[in-house]
């Protein structure tokens, strides 16, 4: 979580964290000199974080393959995206797996990397065979009281 970039003192925002502290002790010095304090009604004065600045430019997520696509059409249509840049995330792609839910004896997973219609025991092996599902359900479909399904970013196709 990043720190706020915007706070609120009595009903008042500030941009910047020494000026809300600076306004919180001059509230509090007025108030002591006037004497509002001394009576029985006594308003704590605080700081009340607003937004943080991922808030206010959220980042747009999007695979590498899209961010390409988009690269492409920007540079065709000659527009300067280098700000458009800085407020994008490149997430990996994800797929389903079926893998088992204990490791073997090398401490890895094992993944169905075969499957045929009609059979009853499909094959088991290493990630990079595995066979991958664009859905939870499709990977269900094959999971077992000893496999499960999982999503798991693919490192490119």
């Amino acid at each position: 979580m990043t720190d706020p970039v915007a706070y609120r003192v009595d009903g008042t925002i500030y941009n910047d964290i020494k000026d809300a502290e600076f306004a919180v002790r001059e509230i509090e010095h007025l108030r002591s000199s006037l004497g509002i304090d001394n009576g029985l009604i006594k308003k704590p004065v605080y700081i009340q974080p607003l937004y943080t600045d991922e808030q206010l430019q959220p980042r747009i997520k999007m695979t590498q393959a899209e961010f390409d696509e988009l690269e492409i059409s920007l540079i065709n249509a000659q527009f300067d995206y280098s700000e458009l840049k800085k407020t994008i995330e490149i997430v990996p792609d994800m797929k389903w797996f079926v893998r088992s839910k204990k490791t073997n004896g090398s401490y890895k997973y094992d993944y169905l990397s075969r499957m045929y219609a009609g059979t009853a025991s499909p094959k088991y092996g290493k990630k990079d065979l595995a066979v991958s599902f664009d859905t939870k359900e499709e990977a269900e479909k094959w999971t077992n009281p000893l496999a499960e399904a999982v999503q798991l970013p693919v490192e490119g196709e």
